[in-house]
């Protein structure tokens, strides 16, 4: 289970960054540039069609999966993979400083 979230995980926040400086702003991608991407940025493919599910089209998804697999039950899984308290924040912070979200907790500069 570790494996799938840390995937999404990966997918929401380092994928999503990749593709829109790659190919554009777009709110879908086709899968060659979804692939093309992950294998660039050198991450496990394994749980792909999480990726397929979070930014490509419907055909390109339901193409994909295998066919035990329920759109409710992956989007429920990436939910509980993405929403996660204080350590996920920690690790997964939307600064790119190169920090990893950790901070001193200083204020900056107060007199």
């Amino acid at each position: 289970m570790f494996g799938k979230n840390s995937a999404i995980r990966k997918y929401k926040y380092k994928l999503r960054p990749a593709l829109a400086k790659r190919y554009g702003g777009s709110p879908v991608y086709t899968q060659a540039q979804v692939d093309k991407t992950i294998d660039e940025l050198g991450f496990n493919k394994r749980h792909i069609q999480y990726a397929y599910l979070m930014y490509c089209d419907e055909y390109t998804f339901t193409s994909n999966i295998s066919s035990n697999a329920n759109r409710e039950d992956m989007s429920n899984t990436i939910a509980a993979a993405t929403t996660f308290g204080f350590i996920g924040s920690l690790f997964y912070s939307s600064g790119d400083d190169g920090s990893g979200g950790f901070s001193d907790g200083g204020s900056g500069g107060g007199e």
